[in-house]
């Protein structure tokens, strides 16, 4: 009798816990959404609950606050980079370090121009300061995966240093990318070479003695 009631209540725990994450994701859905028709400084609480289909009070069973859900849209956003930088990397653009490096920026651009909410959460002139601190976070796992792509086609060290250059590469090219939108309202392509020759430049510390003949991977 006191199995069936533990497995009767376990079963219940799931029941309840599926539900929470369907409401959680439904937040978050809704949040995007919103992104996608006005200003993220225009949206409140109570806009993305409604816009979700939740009671505004139930709503805060699984989100403090407007940044909280802006926070965790932007970690979901960043998964983004990271799977667009981890498809295989053409032959043409993997040529020397530059080449790649231009790549990958020219990759996040692609994610940027695709997603709105990702121009206004990540580099967006008017991004919450709270959600902004977090998304460093969030770059510090994709300089990781930039990282990792390096290795793959050029001799890199295997160092804390190396790792975080792709982190500052990331923040490098996305100052310059921000100052696009706050100045131009887009992501335009002076301001994309501009983010090329910011970024490389500073990775020109870190890889500029490497070599095509440290080149791997390319067949």
């Amino acid at each position: 009798m006191s199995t069936r009631q533990r497995i009767g209540k376990r079963k219940q725990q799931d029941i309840t816990r599926k539900r929470g994450d369907e409401r959680r994701e439904q937040l978050l859905q809704a949040s995007y959404d919103l992104l996608c028709e006005r200003p993220v400084e225009d949206i409140s609480f109570r806009d993305i609950a409604e816009k979700a289909g939740i009671p505004e009070g139930s709503a805060y069973h699984f989100f403090a606050n407007r940044f909280d859900i802006f926070s965790a849209l932007a970690k979901k956003l960043s998964d983004l980079f990271i799977d667009a930088h981890r498809r295989p990397v053409p032959v043409a653009r993997r040529r020397d370090w530059k080449a790649l490096a231009e790549y990958l920026v020219d990759v996040g651009v692609r994610v940027y121009r695709e997603n709105p909410p990702a121009r206004q959460l990540l580099i967006g002139g008017k991004t919450p300061p709270e959600v902004k601190q977090s998304d460093r976070l969030n770059d510090r796992s994709v300089g990781i995966v930039m990282y990792e792509v390096f290795s793959r086609h050029f001799e890199l060290p295997d160092t804390a240093e190396m790792r975080d250059a792709f982190y500052y590469f990331i923040e490098i090219t996305d100052l310059v990318l921000t100052l696009s939108m706050i100045e131009h309202g887009s992501i335009t392509a002076p301001m994309i070479r501009e983010a090329k020759r910011a970024g490389t430049g500073y990775l020109s510390h870190y890889l500029g003695c490497t070599s095509d003949s440290s080149l791997r991977g390319t067949k």
